[in-house]
């Protein structure tokens, strides 16, 4: 569970760092926007409520699953541990690759020159038509909306998992109510997983109101889980509005750079 977070750890700082977000005068660009559309006073105590507080609650919370595992002194790697181990390295690599498809996009859109060392999976020959429609839908971002947000959520789910199916995990109650202490472990996922839905609401509130194909994009792509992205697709086939959907959605063309 330490390598793997530590694993995290170096995909979100490399992700941060070539971002420039490690500059103490920048900030995410949706508390600009907030900070707008709220009295200066009411944003100050969201700020020291939610920002100063329940942030940082929420992080620590994320150290539950590990605090928990500690405390059963397993033997060996369990079975549970290697199929957990694998789907976590595995999420990471494409969260990873969002980021990079999501950069390389972002890249394009600025310069309007292709990055030639952009990363492995994230070498896609973007098009004015991208660049035009002002968000990326090609690649991973072509099955969610938000592979990204996806993998993290998945990711901290995954590390939730650890203890709960360790051969000496703790025994779940089969009725939430009968001994709620016990669900104490997956407390940190869900929390994290609601803060993602509430957020991620808003960005796309911005995103529509930014880009006219947008809503397009809602209708056609999942939010978050890729696999929902066809059930979306065979939907707006039987309403006969596939074909105008993909027409604004997705840009001609999907040949990688070699």
């Amino acid at each position: 569970m330490f390598g793997l977070t530590v694993l995290w750890m170096f995909r979100l700082s490399y992700n941060t760092w070539r971002r420039g977000l490690f500059n103490l005068q920048d900030e995410d660009y949706r508390w600009a926007i907030v900070r707008k559309q709220m009295h200066p006073f009411l944003f100050q105590v969201v700020n020291f409520v939610f920002i100063a507080i329940i942030q940082n609650i929420i992080l620590f919370l994320l150290g539950v699953p590990t605090h928990t595992a500690t405390f059963q002194q397993p033997t060996h790697l369990s079975t549970s541990d290697y199929i957990l181990g694998t789907l976590a390295i595995i999420d990471l690599a494409c969260e990873f690759t969002a980021d990079n498809q999501q950069y390389s996009f972002q890249t394009y859109k600025q310069s309007g020159v292709h990055e030639k060392n952009d990363w492995p999976g994230a070498r896609i020959a973007w098009t004015p038509e991208d660049a035009k429609r002002g968000f990326v839908t090609r690649g991973l971002w072509a099955w969610s909306r938000h592979p990204n947000f996806f993998c993290e959520q998945s990711f901290w789910a995954i590390i939730t998992l650890f203890p709960i199916l360790a051969p000496e995990s703790p025994q779940l109650p089969a009725h939430p109510f009968e001994n709620p202490t016990a669900l104490w472990p997956l407390v940190p996922a869900i929390v994290l997983c609601s803060l993602f839905f509430a957020s991620t609401r808003f960005s796309e509130s911005i995103s529509a109101s930014k880009y006219p194909e947008y809503k397009a994009y809602q209708q056609r792509v999942s939010m978050f889980v890729p696999f929902l992205t066809p059930v979306w697709g065979l939907w707006l086939q039987l309403l006969g509005r596939k074909e105008e959907v993909d027409a604004q959605v997705f840009a001609k063309g999907d040949k990688k750079i070699e």
